[in-house]
């Protein structure tokens, strides 16, 4: 029986780089650096095709960035035509496309539905026009609310918003307006993630020279928790630490890097982890045009786990998933029990209130939560 994969593909060009942003992305340039790019990543996706195209069901498909929606509809129906002649999908397969406001018109989200996209991930922030000045996005409140318009109007049925919160000049009273006006829109599922000041970036910069305060934490972890009052309240179920979903929408593919299942990462600097191994794609774009797709030239790093390695990666990333780690999983997948194992550290942080137990499976309470990286860190 053929195993199940996901594939993830990495476009890394933006109109303009977000304030906050240190992933590995480029401002968009000229039309021949995005053709060109388009050209390695259906050929890399071929390559690998004949790799794992035969071993694998690809039952998930996440097309990141960057700015996956700058490809014209043209490039895009070469990516997806690719994919679709080098693996075998599935034909319930969950294909998800990333858009930011402003920079999607419905002829390139109906060649997407057309080719098998069936879920877009709208990179909204805030409500806030402000906010999102301060952030250094280029779209409005106005180009969510038309692009999710636009989404809905061509037949897209699952639609996630990514916001953010606990960024510098938020107040409390702003995340409530944005949380309001992101459920008013009726998304399937959002992701809501606490900004992190990533040195060198220019956000980070503003906070160290004084323009911008930085969040107490205190105001962090209120919003957090506001946020996931708010949403359960309205229907949506939060099933992993940033993310809430409608019944029967939650994120596939997502679920697989916290299940620790198998995904394939294809074009720049893409990461995968498959038969055991983790392994990535060089950062170097120039480097990765001219490779055209050669596995040989395009590996950056790998690395065999260990048996352990499997193990901890299971523990702290199925810790994340509110429904946490089963012991009859684990048991069932490494052959031994989870008590035998961490007796010490599931006893430790069961005493500090940071994990508890409870119909068969681990997971981390309220507080535990707040203090994860905590509880990770003691499986590693």
């Amino acid at each position: 029986m053929k195993k199940l994969l996901g594939l993830y593909l990495h476009v890394p060009f933006c109109m303009r780089k977000c304030f906050y942003c240190d992933f590995l992305s480029f401002t968009y340039a000229d039309a021949s650096s995005l053709e060109m790019y388009t050209r390695a990543l259906a050929l890399e996706i071929a390559q690998q095709g004949e790799i794992y195209g035969n071993r694998f069901i690809v039952n998930s498909v996440f097309l990141g960035g960057g700015t996956p929606s700058l490809l014209s509809a043209e490039q895009l129906a070469r990516v997806l035509t690719a994919l679709s002649r080098s693996f075998a999908v599935a034909g319930n397969c969950e294909t998800t496309m990333e858009v930011n406001p402003g920079v999607l018109d419905e002829r390139k989200i109906e060649t997407a539905l057309s080719l098998g996209v069936n879920r877009l991930s709208v990179g909204a922030q805030s409500f806030k026009d402000e906010s999102l000045h301060t952030l250094g996005r280029i779209h409005t409140r106005a180009d969510i609310l038309t692009t999710c318009a636009a989404a809905r109007r061509a037949g897209i049925g699952n639609i996630n918003l990514d916001l953010m919160f606990a960024f510098p000049g938020q107040t409390l009273a702003d995340w409530r307006y944005t949380l309001s006006e992101a459920m008013a829109l009726g998304p399937e599922h959002i992701s809501f993630y606490s900004l992190q000041l990533e040195e060198g970036t220019p956000l980070w910069a503003f906070v160290r020279n004084g323009a911008l305060a930085e969040t107490f934490e205190d105001t962090d972890r209120e919003m957090y928790r506001f946020a996931v009052r708010t949403l359960a309240d309205a229907g949506y179920e939060r099933y992993e630490i940033s993310n809430a979903a409608r019944p029967g929408f939650r994120c596939r593919h997502n679920l697989k890097y916290w299940s620790l299942e198998s995904y394939l990462g294809l074009g720049l600097g893409a990461h995968s982890y498959a038969d055991g191994a983790r392994f990535s794609n060089t950062e170097d774009l120039d480097a990765y045009i001219a490779a055209a797709g050669d596995t040989a030239l395009l590996r950056a790093h790998e690395h065999v786990n260990t048996p352990f390695d499997d193990i901890s990666e299971y523990m702290f990333l199925g810790l994340r998933r509110t429904e946490g780690v089963s012991e009859a999983a684990y048991r069932a997948r490494f052959g031994e029990d989870i008590r035998a194992r961490f007796s010490k550290e599931i006893e430790r942080l069961t005493d500090e209130s940071l994990l508890e137990s409870s119909d068969g499976s681990l997971r981390l309470t309220e507080l535990g939560v707040d203090m994860s990286n905590r509880v990770f860190v003691a499986f590693v």
